[in-house]
């Protein structure tokens, strides 16, 4: 029997289909700095785009793909809600090569769903039946991951690092994405702004799992030495949840 070629998923067509719900609007601004340089962004070793988009109920939605010299592609989605709602942080990542694969598929809890289980049975309970297919089918989970890491994830999180990469183990992580997403987007349509009171501790959550990716982030580094150090800071992977991102030798 022959070796099965590689070939890396259609995330990004999928993806980009599977956001239109959201309607979402360019983002050239953020934080009141020009963010477009990282919209077509090229490095000695890389090349990525990543855009920010502004939609309703939503801080940003933040799409990025970074192809490390065709041996190694990144992609990402991360949603974080806006100050007014309760909706968890969708999270997507995937890092893909001919050696394996890495993932991560989850909504970030915005609250800690011991001391509020309605909020988990409400955002994050109909994730059970994707992911018991999603352990089923890939039963090695945190393979490498970080305490901070886990501590910040949902009761639902699918992430593992594995080899060999096949047709199938893709079509199974791509299907996985689709189903997380489909579940938020339909959230999305139904939440409703929720009490300033309710929010305030919500929020703080949200920001500490922003600091705690910025300042974990094993590719910062690459980032500052390829926009600088102001700009890395502004808008750097770290901040929108992708774990080492820019970071290829972890899954070279």
């Amino acid at each position: 029997m022959s070796e099965e070629q590689h070939t890396f998923p259609p995330y990004e067509e999928k993806m980009k289909e599977a956001l239109k719900p959201f309607n979402g609007k360019v983002m050239n601004f953020y934080q009141g700095k020009d963010i477009r340089l990282f919209q077509n962004l090229k490095g000695k070793n890389m090349e990525s785009y990543k855009y920010l988009y502004e939609a309703p109920k939503l801080e940003k939605i933040s799409f990025a793909v970074h192809n490390f010299k065709g041996m190694l592609m990144s992609y990402g989605v991360i949603i974080w809600p806006d100050d007014d709602h309760a909706l968890p942080t969708f999270s997507s990542y995937w890092a893909e090569s001919a050696k394996g694969s890495f993932f991560i598929i989850d909504f970030y809890p915005s609250v800690d769903c011991i001391m509020d289980t309605d909020y988990m049975e409400y955002y994050l309970s109909p994730l059970e039946d994707l992911y018991t297919k999603g352990m089923q089918l890939f039963p090695e989970q945190f393979g490498r991951s970080s305490d901070w890491f886990r501590a910040l994830v949902s009761p639902y999180c699918l992430s593992t690092d594995f080899a060999p990469s096949t047709k199938k183990t893709r079509e199974a992580i791509m299907e996985l994405t689709l189903g997380y997403l489909a579940i938020y987007i339909d959230l999305w349509k139904k939440d409703e702004p929720r009490d300033p009171a309710y929010m305030k501790p919500l929020i703080k959550r949200r920001n500490a799992i922003k600091e705690v990716f910025r300042k974990n982030d094993p590719g910062a580094k690459m980032m500052e030495v390829a926009v600088g150090h102001e700009m890395a800071g502004c808008r750097g992977p770290a901040e929108d949840g992708f774990p080492g991102i820019t970071n290829p030798d972890r899954h070279r």
